[in-house]
């Protein structure tokens, strides 16, 4: 057990275990083809650590008493002698030593603790799978005005935004279904509850069994999660702090602060662009031109900016760009001409 102690106390090796991602991928391969002597040291740690899932009893502060008070009264035969300075030695020492003696029996009860959940995880050693294969990951992607529909090796439907891209293996493991968002995706996750879904975005990770929910991590260093049905922990990588969403739920999470709000969301808002819907609440000019950029694949350059900030609200529903841009131009008072994937927006001078 000394020779994996090391691994056990390794919270790092602990999250390459449990939540694995790219950096700790990479780092723990790395590390395992510098030390192959080791490799039979991470798979005990690995079962060891994937075994606390599901805790088993502990015993308790009177059953390691009792236990250490066997072991004592063990040791006093070992000093019994027909001498009584011997015996009155003894006792002396036995008392010196009690408190050294206490802490090496929690020591053992620990490791024989350990010992039991490995010996429970190793039952089918044959038929698992081998640490050091490697990882298959399939990607899905896609590009500025496109859309994604598909499913996952578990029976999980994901819808991907535009501009968003999804990385899963191509067979989940026997303990967890951990998928890595790109951008912007909607996740009906198949039930099973000895195998969690994680999806893994901007650090941030979702946790569900059998859950519909939205992710947006397109803007950099902002995360909304807005659970439908189910419920979802979610939990920021380098924190202990989880957050819980009940159905009709967002948490609006900032990376830079490492703040998170919990709050209602408008369903059509978080929503629309999977029914085809792109809608505009209040945003400024620098949105709309990336939002339409992103629907519709296109490029837009503006000329003539308008004096005075805007903010638009609007919403298109399965509408081409031109019937948008027209829609638009008679409320904001611009031109504007569409060649190709190019666009040109020219407002007026008395805008």
């Amino acid at each position: 057990m000394n020779e994996i102690t090391d691994l056990l106390e390794d919270l790092e090796f602990i999250r390459w275990v449990k939540y694995p991602d790219n950096k700790l991928i990479i780092f723990w391969k790395s590390w395992i083809d510098a030390n192959p002597d080791r490799i039979e040291d991470v798979k005990l740690a690995r079962e060891i650590i994937l075994g606390f899932q599901f805790p088993a009893p502990i015993a308790s502060v009177d059953t390691q008493k009792e236990v250490l008070n066997r072991i004592l009264r063990l040791k006093d035969k070992e000093y019994i002698s027909d001498e009584k300075p011997l015996l009155i030695k003894a006792i002396q020492k036995k008392r010196q030593i009690k408190s050294w003696q206490f802490s090496r029996v929690a020591a053992i009860l620990t490791g024989m603790f350990l010992l039991s959940i490995l010996l429970l995880n190793l039952k089918d050693e044959n038929k698992k799978e081998e640490i050091m294969n490697t990882v298959t990951w399939v990607s899905k992607s896609t590009n500025p005005g496109e859309k994604l529909n598909f499913r996952l090796p578990d029976q999980t439907i994901v819808w991907l935004n535009s501009g968003s891209s999804l990385e899963y293996p191509e067979t989940f493991d026997s303990t967890v279904r951990l998928v890595k968002l790109i951008g912007e995706g909607f996740f009906e996750v198949s039930e099973n509850a000895n195998q969690p879904f994680i999806v893994c975005s901007d650090n941030l990770m979702t946790t569900a069994l059998g859950t519909s929910f939205n992710i947006n991590a397109k803007k950099q260093g902002e995360t909304r999660v807005s659970l439908v049905t189910g419920k979802v922990s979610i939990k920021y990588q380098t924190d202990s702090l989880d957050y819980f969403l009940k159905p009709g739920e967002e948490l609006s999470y900032k990376k830079v602060s490492n703040e998170g709000r919990v709050i209602k969301f408008n369903a059509e808002n978080a929503l629309g662009w999977k029914m085809g819907k792109l809608i505009f609440k209040k945003s400024t000019l620098g949105e709309v031109k990336e939002g339409l950029e992103e629907w519709y694949g296109v490029e837009i350059s503006i000329s003539r900016y308008p004096t005075e900030e805007w903010r638009f609200n609007g919403k298109f529903e399965d509408q081409m760009l031109e019937n948008v841009l027209e829609s638009m131009s008679n409320i904001e008072n611009f031109n504007y001409t569409i060649e190709n994937k190019k666009v040109k927006i020219y407002f007026n001078k008395n805008n």
